[in-house]
This record gives C-alpha cells, structure tokens and sequence, in this order.
C-alpha cells in the first residue's frame, strides 16, 4: 500500500507564525520520507474540520491524522460537540476506506482554556484506545518530567515555536503505527 497521509488540522499544523514550510507535518515528511499533505488552516475548529473533509477525501489519502481541539477550547466549545465531530470525522474516514490517526492538542498557558484541552486530551486518548486508532500524544512533547509545561517551546504561550515544532516532528517519527510504515523505537 502506498501510504499518503492527510494532516487534518489548524494553525498548529498549518505551522503559525512560520507557515507550512516549519511546521510539525514538513519536518515530520523530511524525517521519515512519507508522503503528507498539510491541511492545516489558521483557526479551524473541529466543527470547520468536520465540513472540509471532502476536501481531505479529494486527495486521496490512505492515512487522515486529525489534531483539532485548541480553536474549540478557545471558543468554549463543549465537549460533547467536539466529541461528536471527532467520532464523526473517524467514521467518514473508515467509510472511505481511509485509516484515521488521531493526535492530542498541545497545552495552552491559559489554565481555563488548559482545563478544556485536558478533557478533549482525554476523550482522545479514549477513542484511540477503544477504537484501535494510531495515537500521537504531541502533549506530550511540551510537558517537562515533573509535568510542567514547557512554554519556552511556543512563542506566545500556544504555538509552537520551532523548537516546538522540531519537538512534535520528533514524537511523531517515535508514535507514528500505520499500516505499511513501522513504528521507530528510540
């Protein structure tokens, strides 16, 4: 199987403040050679993600990794919406034979915005357990060992800087299970 992959996503895939150029996705494609195409639009939301998707579908991808969430906290979005546009986007995707991977938002240095992602965080981390669908937990790549946010990897407390990006590439390449594409252990 030729593997093709979708990053569905919104700045923090696009690349802010840098553009496509420095994001997670071009560092991720360079690294491993995969072929991935950057979805990532500037203040999407899960909902707006939701509505693009064929969009996605037109590129024929064989992989859709969706890392949505962080808009929706900002916004107030309630988790049961973006739970829905989650397992919504994940079924459409099998539908159309594409295989889904999923990806936890980053945190904010916004505790009540925090607090939202951490629940998205884990309804995430739920599905992918449940469904048997790849996980790349890039929260991961901004907590420090005694679980304090390292904020020197964004540049306004949100996005990433390129350290940050550098840093969600890097997790990725170690997370990454697809079919067709081994996992690397470090």
């Amino acid at each position: 199987m030729r593997i093709k992959i979708y990053a569905l996503g919104d700045s923090i895939t696009y690349g802010f403040p840098y553009g496509p150029d420095h994001s997670w996705v071009r560092i991720l494609a360079q690294k491993t050679g995969l072929a991935i195409i950057n979805g990532g639009i500037n203040g999407d939301t899960t909902t707006l993600m939701l509505h693009r998707l064929s969009q996605a579908f037109n590129h024929n991808p064989s992989h859709l990794l969706l890392l949505g969430g962080t808009n929706d906290a900002y916004w107030g979005q309630d988790l049961r919406t973006v739970t829905q546009n989650i397992r919504e986007i994940c079924l459409r995707c099998r539908e159309q034979k594409i295989y889904p991977l999923l990806a936890t938002p980053i945190p904010v240095d916004e505790p009540q915005v925090e607090a939202v992602l951490g629940e998205y965080r884990a309804f995430i981390q739920e599905t992918a357990k449940k469904e048997d669908i790849p996980l790349i937990p890039f929260h991961k790549a901004f907590l420090a060992e005694d679980k304090r946010f390292k904020v020197e990897l964004t540049v306004d407390g949100c996005h990433p800087n390129l350290d940050g990006y550098k840093a969600m590439a890097e997790l990725a390449i170690k997370k990454l299970r697809i079919s067709g594409y081994p996992e690397r252990k470090s």
